[in-house]
């Protein structure tokens, strides 16, 4: 048995079930080991090692389990730093496994003269909670041990482990696995902590006490697992809630408590009922800046409550009232257990209101017939066709906020993904099909304006290999929008380098394998969306989208006031 063996062995262990990624000659001892355990464990051939990154990201978030990409020595290296700094800034936990050279000649890595090499671990140093490097084949099952523990306990994040050439290789019988492996470190939160008993009581007196509390919740409500909780002192005390795109979901967006997403690129409803609160209740939650406007939003005159698995996170933008240290699902039970039910009439006859003018807002966009397509009304579309096992997957920039703000969930769960800790253009692709590798029921749709798809477009040949229902919707104004947008308000309406030339993705779709369809007027979208739910391969939807068309709420109110642009008014 050599040191593939043993690696293969120690994540089929954890319950890995697949790693993505792209082999490498350093890598083949993985590869060789993945290949004779074909009922244990899968390895999934990606075209890039990004794409390895993004898919092993979208498949942890998918599946509250680790996700796992390999990449080759040197230009596989490379190719991870935006995977991994959106992990990271999203605080999902992921196991990047690199191969490198042979020890004996790390020292001469410097200018490329050993063949492939660099300083790796240097270069991806600051994107990752921890790193190591395996010397000997009998530090690996005590090294990947301490990598898994790292990555799903306290703030997950991604990790690496960096595998010489010559370690891979090594021949490993007689190491005991069972001594060294902690099958719990393959999920997250693989240990629970909670905040002290006297912040709890702190904060249960506040939110009694309030007038009108609000709740926003961010993406720990997911990595906790705390969606059943949070409905539950929601109801109790009559709050509502809105979220932030990583977030989403964390309540049903159809229940009367739901005001929608907050952000530059969200609901009205949520916007107004956070600026109305007098105490607002953040769980989980980076305080970023496009949920927090900026970090104008909790005000100075805001009582603030804070519940977050990172010490770090508490205080650091807001003052906060009462900071409750722990996961979400362990905070909210405790606050559970010191509250009793509080009727807010008045406030949620609020809350109803807004959620009224936004709903409104939403019937009458996703209705249009306008020519070309409005993004709104392919998310109209959507929505007629969305089923509680359905997930969304979608790109950076304008994708993530029609999808985000425009789609509403009929059910609690992490059934819509976004890339919010970098913002990254291409995400989305791979990213479908690492969800979709992690969820066997419903459609997974890709979500992506042109400029994203066209950045890993190439995995459409990924999709066809594995057969993979994914249904991806490209919303083509041949653009770059959020930059055109930006050109238009800030700008002078000097269009630079904001505009691409016209491209049939449908036509590439059918040249990658995939079944693809055009789009150019409102009346085929139904037709299109139903025949792609209805069968079971790939599908890519080329929809001609109207390009002066905005989920970005400061856009959409400079076309309103002109007089009133401004630079900067990105957020």
């Amino acid at each position: 048995m050599h040191a593939g063996d043993l690696l293969a062995e120690m994540l089929v262990n954890y319950r890995v079930e697949y790693v993505f990624g792209l082999p490498g000659g350093q890598t083949a001892a993985l590869y060789d080991a993945i290949y004779r355990r074909p009922a244990q464990i899968r390895h999934i051939l990606m075209r890039d090692e990004r794409s390895a990154a993004y898919a092993a990201d979208a498949y942890a978030r998918i599946t509250g389990r680790i996700g796992v990409c390999d990449a080759t020595v040197g230009p596989g290296a490379t190719k991870l730093p935006s995977g991994l700094a959106e992990a990271k800034h999203s605080s999902i936990p992921v196991l990047a496994i690199l191969s490198d050279i042979n020890q004996s000649t790390l020292h001469l890595s410097d200018f490329g003269a050993a063949s492939q090499a660099l300083d790796q671990m240097r270069m991806l140093e600051p994107l990752v909670k921890w790193q190591g490097r395996v010397p000997l084949v009998e530090n690996l099952p005590t090294m990947l041990r301490n990598a898994m523990r790292q990555a799903t306990s306290g703030r997950p994040g991604p990790v690496v482990l960096d595998i010489p050439d010559d370690v891979f290789r090594a021949d490993c019988d007689g190491i005991d696995l069972d001594a060294v492996t902690n099958i719990r470190d393959g999920s997250f939160p693989s240990r629970r902590t909670g905040p002290d008993a006297d912040s709890v009581a702190l904060a249960s007196f506040q939110l009694i006490e309030a007038e009108r509390p609000v709740i926003v919740a961010g993406g720990g409500i997911h990595n906790a697992g705390a969606t059943d909780e949070l409905l539950r002192l929601a109801e109790r005390l009559d709050i509502p809630v809105a979220t932030t795109w990583s977030g989403k979901g964390a309540i049903p967006e159809t229940h009367p408590l739901s005001v929608g997403l907050l952000g530059a690129m969200g609901a009205t409803s949520a916007t107004d009922i956070v600026a109305a609160a007098d105490l607002v209740f953040l769980i989980g939650y980076k305080s970023g800046q496009n949920s927090t406007f900026s970090w104008t939003l909790p005000r100075d005159d805001q009582s603030v409550i804070h519940l977050d698995i990172d010490p770090a996170e508490i205080g650091k933008v807001f003052t906060t009232g009462v900071g409750l240290v722990g996961d979400a699902r362990t905070g909210l039970q405790m606050v559970l257990g010191q509250v009793f039910p509080v009727e807010r009439p008045e406030w949620l006859a609020q809350v109803a209101e807004a959620r009224s003018g936004w709903q409104a807002q939403l019937d009458s966009e996703r209705s249009s017939d306008q020519v070309p397509v409005t993004p709104q009304r392919v998310m109209g579309e959507l929505q007629r066709l969305w089923s509680d096992e359905d997930v969304l997957v979608c790109d950076a920039s304008f994708s993530s906020g029609w999808g985000g703000a425009f789609l509403q969930l009929p059910v609690a769960g992490r059934k819509a993904l976004f890339p919010r800790g970098i913002a990254g253009l291409g995400w989305g692709l791979p990213a479908a099909i690492g969800a979709r590798f992690g969820h066997d029921e419903g459609t997974v749709v890709c979500l992506a304006g042109d400029g994203g798809f066209a950045y890993s477009v190439a995995e459409l040949s990924t999709l066809a290999k594995y057969g993979l229902k994914v249904v991806s919707i490209v919303l083509n104004n041949n653009a770059l929008s959020w930059i055109k947008w930006n050109q238009r308000m800030t700008w002078g309406e000097r269009y630079q380098s904001s505009d691409f030339p016209e491209i049939d993705f449908a036509a590439v779709a059918r040249g990658f394998g995939c079944q693809g369809i055009s789009v150019t007027r409102p009346d085929q979208l139904a037709s299109a969306l139903e025949a792609a739910f209805d069968g079971e391969g790939p599908v890519v939807i080329d929809v001609k989208t109207e390009e002066w068309e905005t989920p970005l709420l400061a856009y959409r109110a400079a076309v309103e006031r002109p007089v009133e642009r401004a630079r900067g008014a990105a957020y």
